[in-house]
């Protein structure tokens, strides 16, 4: 906006946040939800909730995996390193290395209406 108007975008921001009040949000990623996916998942419920009689709900056990990835997170837009000059900065910390498979580790674990099972280390 500020090169639209061709102002400085620190007066733009002020302009922005203090004058209007206004402040920056990012956009979040959702699943896009239609009329007829949303009836399919209704549908589903029904179906689910009917495959069990009442007072049973105790005897169903959810159960979920997660992969890991042992790699450093990054990100470009908040990790920064101050210093003078580029040269003055160590390569150990200058460079996040990545790998194209990084080791990675699964879990397992399952939950019902009362309880709780262990952690599952899933071997590779």
């Amino acid at each position: 906006m500020s090169r639209e108007f061709c102002v400085n975008h620190e007066t733009m921001r002020k302009l922005v946040v203090e004058d209007l009040g206004m402040k920056s949000y990012k956009r979040k990623n959702v699943h896009h939800l239609n009329d007829s996916i949303r009836r399919k998942r209704l549908e589903r419920c029904i179906q689910l909730k009917a495959r069990f009689a009442p007072g049973t709900e105790d005897q169903i056990l959810f159960s979920d995996e997660k992969l890991f990835t042992v790699e450093e997170a990054s990100n470009r837009q908040n990790d920064r390193i101050l210093a003078s000059r580029s040269q003055d900065i160590p390569d150990s910390i200058k460079y996040i290395e990545r790998v194209q498979k990084p080791l990675s580790l699964m879990v397992w674990a399952g939950v019902s209406a009362d309880s709780r099972t262990n952690l599952i280390f899933v071997p590779q």
